[in-house]
Order: structure tokens, then sequence, then C-alpha cells
């Protein structure tokens, strides 16, 4: 480990595969948090006596601070050097989690989940800037691989709550701790190498090329945070869908909310390798309208089909489908704002996500008053908006030079 330590990219043209696989397995441990709580919902609501409503906004708790946490952290992270967050905030976000599982009462519910949405917001602006500086040139790539451990970190936490939850209820979810401060240690092992690379590229000021696109980046904004919306609600209701609408038990809704996000990994790495290859925009507008198609489809099967196994490749492929422009617009942003990647990162994965967290009670009360259809059919709606606005997004400067 301590020779790896000092092993640093030679230019910007070489990508350093150990800096970005560590930090996809931190992104995949970290992001684990963010799909613990929809798993939990069923629970909560059928143990804690919470309706749909008031379970969706813990999920609104949990992103509200990540609105001045992510940009805060990418501000500071484009003054100074802030790698020691990335372990800190794994440790920080799995507490949070373990507290809702922990709690009494709802007041320590919507700590824990502030807790886990800060720790979470912090992770994503100095992670996403070192995969920028690990990737080299293949940055679309780069940035996607990283994602994909989002994602994996997304699949993941399924699987793994439901079983801690149904051996030692829902105090159980605290086990999670124990991954998160094995690779939290290991990281902080890794510090050297993340100061190295920091020093490499600040030396060649290849994150300093171009000149700002405020108005493009805005634009974008507002696509991301429509569809972050469409993901957040599609992650948070899945399984509660899965329950009523085609009748299965808890696993088996935990599993078709697995589908969805192991999709989600499949699409990001594949969205990634097109990016690098086509138009970005172009992968963006691809599949944002593959997110509409299969969101309007899971609302026709909840009508017509209900059945099972057909709302499982539904959601899998709704998952791809969305999963092709993840890390693609990461990139994007960051080539709109070449002068402050940490901020084009804490906004693209911090502010832009957090307004589609604010969107969780809206679908909590039209699943409450009207249906768990009616929030698909809601979520396709949100998906064909960041559709029609991702025609609006602008070339990048830099690559409309080249």
């Amino acid at each position: 480990m301590a020779a790896a330590a000092t092993t640093i990219p030679a230019s910007d043209s070489s990508t350093d595969r150990a800096g970005l696989s560590i930090l996809t397995v931190a992104h995949l441990v970290n992001d684990i948090n963010q799909s613990v709580l929809p798993v939990m919902i069923p629970w909560l609501v059928s143990h804690r006596g919470l309706n749909l409503a008031l379970a969706a906004t813990l999920v609104l708790a949990m992103n509200l601070l990540s609105s001045v946490v992510q940009p805060l952290f990418g501000y500071l992270s484009d003054k100074r050097s802030l790698a020691w967050v990335i372990p800190c905030a794994i440790v920080v976000a799995t507490a949070g989690t373990a507290l809702i599982g922990l709690a009494p009462n709802l007041p320590l519910m919507f700590l824990g989940a502030v807790i886990s949405g800060v720790g979470v917001a912090a992770f994503h602006p100095e992670g996403s800037r070192f995969s920028n500086y690990f990737a080299g040139k293949k940055r679309a790539s780069g940035m996607s691989l990283f994602t994909v451990g989002g994602y994996l970190g997304f699949a993941m936490g399924p699987v793994l709550t439901t079983p801690l939850i149904m051996l030692f209820g829902l105090p159980g979810v605290a086990f999670l701790l124990v991954p998160a401060i094995v690779v939290a240690v290991l990281l902080w092992r890794e510090l050297p190498r993340f100061e190295a690379v920091r020093k490499v590229a600040h030396h060649a000021h290849t994150e300093r090329a171009g000149s700002d696109d405020w108005r493009s980046f805005s634009i974008m904004t507002i696509v991301v945070a429509l569809r972050s919306m469409t993901f957040l609600a599609a992650v948070t209701f899945t399984p509660i869908f899965a329950i009523r609408v085609a009748h299965v038990n808890p696993t088996l809704a935990s599993f078709a909310l697995f589908l969805l996000l192991i999709g989600g990994a499949i699409g990001t790495m594949f969205g990634g390798r097109l990016a690098d290859r086509i138009d970005r925009r172009r992968v963006v507008v691809l599949s944002l309208a593959l997110t509409t198609t299969f969101g309007a489809f899971i609302a026709l099967a909840g009508t017509h089909a209900p059945i099972y196994a057909l709302v499982g490749v539904l959601a899998l492929g709704f998952g791809i489908s969305l999963g092709l422009s993840a890390g693609v617009l990461v990139v994007i942003g960051q080539e709109y704002l070449p002068k402050h990647i940490g901020i084009a990162s804490g906004v693209t994965l911090g502010l832009a996500n957090t307004i589609g967290g604010l969107a969780a009670p809206m679908f909590g009360w039209i699943g409450d008053t009207r249906g768990l259809v009616a929030v698909f059919t809601t979520i396709a709606f949100f998906a064909l908006l960041a559709f029609v606005g991702s025609f609006a997004m602008p070339k990048p400067k830099a690559l409309a030079r080249a």
C-alpha cells in the first residue's frame, strides 16, 4: 500500500487505474447509504406507524443539507486539498444511517437522516474531482467508472439491508458501519496518492484550461435536477410499488430495486464509453428518451399487467436508460466550468440532486392519494421534461474548439 501511494500519473493523458479503483470502491460504500432508507420505508410504515408522505420526508431530510454542503465543499476543494474528507464522510454517512434504524422516535430518525445526508454530500465533490484527475484524458470513462461505484452501492444497499432487518430488525442497519470503517481506514492510508496526483494536476493546470460558461451550466443544472427527481422517486417507491401493486414480499421488492440499480450501473459504463466517442449531449438525450419510455411502461404494467417479472424487467430497463447519462452529465458540468470543477461537481452531484430530494414528499403525497401507479406516471412526466430540456444544453466550449 505504501508503494502504491507514490505512484502518480505521468501526464494528463495517462489513467491511474489504481486510484480510480479505490475511489470507485469508496463511492460504492458511501452510496449504500442512499438506498438503505428506501428499503427501510416498508418497515417504517408497518412497524413505526409512518405514512408514505412522512416516510418520504425522511428522504427530504437526508437530502436537504446537501444543497449547502456539496457546493460548499466543492468551493473549498477548488481552494485547497480536502482529500481527508473522503474517508471521514463515509463514516459520518453510515453513522447517520445507523441512527435511523436505532432511533425510537421520529425526531431522532430525522437527525440520523440529516447526518447521513451531510456525510454523503461531503464525499461527492472531492471524490469526483479526484476521479477527474485519475482519469486523464478519458474523463467520461473515468467518471462513469466512479459513478458505477455509486450505482453498485445503491444496488447493494437493498441486498445487504434486507437480511439485516429481517434478522435483527431496523437496528440491524448499524452493521453497515463495519465495511464503512474498513474502507475509510484503507482510504486514509492512500491519502499520499491523492495529494500527489493533485499536485500533478495543478502543475499541468489541466483543470483550468478554457473559460467558465455559467449560462450553459445553469441550463444543464435544470436538466440534472429534473433527472434527479426521476431517479430518487423511482429508487424510493420501487420497493413499495412491487409490494402493493405486484403483491410480492419485501425480499422480492428489494430485489426489484436491486435490478433497477444494477441496470443503472450497466448503463453508466456504456454511457461513459459512448460519450468518449460521440457527442456527449446525444448520450444524454438518448438516455432521457429511454427513461421516459420505461417509466411510462412501468405505469402501464401497474395498471394492466401487474406481474412481478414484468415489473422487474422494466425496472432493469429503466435503470439502464437512466444510467447512460449519469457520469456523462458530471463531465459535461466540469467542462462547462473548467476553472471550478469542484463547484461543478458539488452542484451537479449535490444541489441538483437535492432539488430532486425536495420532490420526494410530493411523490409520497401522490402515492397516498392517487396510488403508486400515479407515482410512476409522474416519474415518466418528469423524465419527459428533462428530455425536452436536454436539447437546450450547448456543447461545451472546449469540445466545440476541438
